[in-house]
């Protein structure tokens, strides 16, 4: 866990694609562990439908606990368009309406999980490359506030540098635009 000047960031996950085959009259699939790293939450999900060997892939939309309680018609059967994520300790993908296999329909998921830690010496830390120079300098820092006090606010100021410079890669690089909603402006 990384913070500076109040924001924290979780850079102790990582993004894993999960892909799940649907099948008729199944509603709820298991967002289990992918390469032995447990799963948090599922970020998006699309829908590819496969006709012949014509795929179309379908973005779905993610429903609440409640709205999902309060579809009145469960067993209604279709193409799936709405999901529902359970985060119990083995996570849960419930769809709406349930498949009716018409044709072939598989579930891809972006799915949040948490990197593995370093529990014996053979392993690795998985961290992305870019925090490695934040890692030395945060555990030299940390490492300073007992063995060399004189040092901590020098080594404090190299890490909150490094951090900055691996949390501004993590930063989105697309376009953003406003438009003002002018429907309710008067010309009086």
């Amino acid at each position: 866990k990384f913070t500076k000047n109040n924001f924290t960031s979780e850079n102790q996950w990582s993004i894993k694609e999960k892909t799940v085959a649907m099948v008729e009259d199944t509603t709820t699939y298991n967002v289990d562990s992918t390469n032995g790293t447990a799963a948090i939450d599922v970020l998006d999900v699309f829908i590819r439908e496969t006709i012949g060997s014509e795929a179309t892939d379908l973005p779905m939309s993610r429903l609440s606990r409640a709205e999902y309680s309060h579809i009145t018609t469960k067993s209604t059967t279709g193409k799936p368009n709405q999901f529902f994520v359970n985060k119990q300790i083995t996570p849960t993908i419930t769809v709406w309406p349930t498949p009716d296999l018409s044709s072939t329909y598989t579930i891809h998921m972006n799915v949040l999980t948490r990197m593995d830690d370093v529990d014996a010496a053979t392993n690795t830390l998985e961290v992305p490359f870019r925090f490695y120079p934040c890692l030395a300098a945060g555990l030299a820092y940390y490492i300073s506030m007992k063995r060399a006090p004189q040092l901590t606010g020098q080594l404090k100021a190299i890490y909150d540098e490094e951090l900055d410079r691996a949390l501004c890669q993590d930063e989105e690089r697309r376009s953003f635009h406003i438009s003002p909603n002018l429907r309710s402006y008067n010309n009086a």
